[in-house]
């Protein structure tokens, strides 16, 4: 079984570790790191969607070399995934154009390739799309895993305590529940137990 396979809890947790990342940034103002942590996430979610549908639909495993293709191509790996969704609701120019922000966001880490740069402070979108994603990735995890995959930030947030929350609020911080639910839009849509994200 490849890596990345084996891997998938997590891949998972980690781009939802991303994804809250990337929530309390773009909340706090800090736009451009914000959305290069979007975009980290959804590359995440892109590929295990990948790793997965290549063995559920033609019992192959992708490698890393297989993955690395891809880079930081975040828009060539949405239209990757968009096309392999079954019954998959139908997605304007708003989508795309959504996730050449994040990928242009990416790319601009770095002063090298600045340039002139447009980038919207938006959670709307970033929820609702890693809602989706998410919630359409899960669904083909085995049905052993289904109910660890609910958890969001899978093993990871378990770490998270209450003496580890309340440190981080004593120090100004928010909650992961705060952080994940704070102008969330789209929270009650997630495939997840929200009981358990640490509060």
């Amino acid at each position: 079984m490849s890596e990345s396979l084996q891997k998938r809890l997590e891949y998972l947790g980690i781009a939802d570790m991303d994804y809250l990342s990337a929530r309390i940034l773009i909340i706090n103002g800090m736009t451009h790191t914000g959305l290069s942590k979007a975009a980290e996430a959804f590359e995440k979610l892109f590929k295990l969607f990948l790793v997965l549908e290549a063995k559920i639909t033609r019992n192959e495993e992708l490698t890393q070399k297989e993955l690395k293709q891809y880079e930081h191509k975040l828009v060539k790996l949405f239209e990757k995934v968009v096309v392999k969704i079954p019954g998959a609701t139908p997605f304007d120019k708003s989508w795309k154009e959504y996730f050449e922000q994040l990928e242009m966001a990416y790319k601009t880490r770095y002063p090298e390739s600045w340039k002139e740069v447009r980038l919207i402070n938006d959670l709307t979108n970033l929820d609702k799309a890693y809602c989706y994603f998410r919630n359409n990735i899960t669904v083909n995890f085995p049905k052993e895993e289904q109910e660890k995959i609910k958890s969001f930030g899978t093993f990871i947030l378990k770490a998270y305590n209450k003496d580890i929350v309340s440190y981080i609020v004593k120090q100004g911080g928010m909650s992961p529940k705060e952080a994940f639910l704070k102008h969330n839009k789209y929270s009650s849509e997630f495939n997840i137990n929200q009981a358990k994200i640490p509060q």
